[in-house]
């Protein structure tokens, strides 16, 4: 449930706004070369303008779970939780997805026994964990929690690692049709703006209902064949710098669909095999 949770958040509600202009999307096209579309202030204004923003909310949800004896980390979000009911304090500090590392640090004015779940998500590899720098053995599986129980004292910090890498996910009637993921972030490939004609990428009041009629004006020719390791993605699919920023030596750029705005894009690829 916490890795649908997860994908849903940075691949549907963090790439529904447009950063620049805060209009939203009415919904997110797959359609090879589409582009987002953006609602208006005053004319496309739909009724998932006002119910979308809600989901906005949700950043902060989810995050951390507890029941009597055990603390969760569900999501990897810089945080801040208070656990009343054991007086305990516990601040997440982390540049995921960008980075593979989390932080947590613990405050609390008398020891305290507890059971710490950190989530071992399914795209990772096999985590690092280290409490107050000494070395964890991991046993569990991942789809599982990582359970670290012990008495915890002001100070004490948790940091872990969870190894993330390129996969890709086809679709469940073409295997040579195919996403590429980063850990759970779904990439998609810079299209460009050749054809997007004004008042594109925003909605046209003057036609009804033109988020589902609307015309892309896809250019004839738009390339959407991925050239890839299919086994071994990275050995075509390069990282490059620190931002998630990945490229082919076919020149495609591919960037997480959150953060990618205001041109054409593909996600799911015809995918050949090198």
């Amino acid at each position: 449930m916490a890795d649908y949770y997860e994908r849903a958040l940075y691949n549907h509600i963090l790439g529904q706004q447009d950063p620049e202009s805060g209009m939203v999307c009415y919904f997110l096209p797959l359609l090879s070369g589409a582009h987002k579309v953006y609602s208006t202030p005053e004319n496309s204004f739909w009724c998932c303008v006002g119910s979308g923003f809600e989901s906005h909310a949700k950043y902060a949800e989810a995050i951390y779970y507890h029941n009597d004896e055990s603390l969760f980390v569900n999501l990897f979000i810089p945080s801040v939780v208070e656990w009343k009911e054991k007086d305990l304090s516990l601040r997440q500090e982390t540049n995921f997805p960008r980075e593979e590392k989390i932080s947590l640090s613990l405050q609390t004015k008398q020891p305290v026994k507890a059971t710490l779940q950190l989530r071992y998500p399914a795209w990772s590899g096999k985590p690092e964990v280290r409490v107050n720098g000494r070395r964890v053995a991991v046993r569990q599986e991942a789809g599982s929690y990582i359970a670290i129980r012990r008495t915890w004292r002001e100070g004490d910090r948790v940091e872990v690692t969870y190894p993330m890498s390129l996969r890709l996910e086809p679709t469940p009637d073409n295997p040579q049709r195919a996403a590429v993921l980063y850990g759970p972030v779904v990439l998609a490939g810079e299209r460009g703006t050749e054809g997007m004609q004004s008042p594109a990428p925003f909605s046209n009041p003057q036609l009804y209902n033109d988020y589902y009629t609307y015309d892309y004006h896809i250019p004839a020719g738009l390339r959407t064949t991925l050239q890839v390791d299919s086994q071994q993605p990275e050995r075509t699919i390069r990282r490059e710098g620190g931002e998630l920023r990945f490229t082919t030596p076919q020149g495609d750029v591919l960037r997480p669909r959150y953060d990618l705005h205001r041109q054409r894009y593909v996600v799911y690829w015809n995918v050949e095999n090198e």
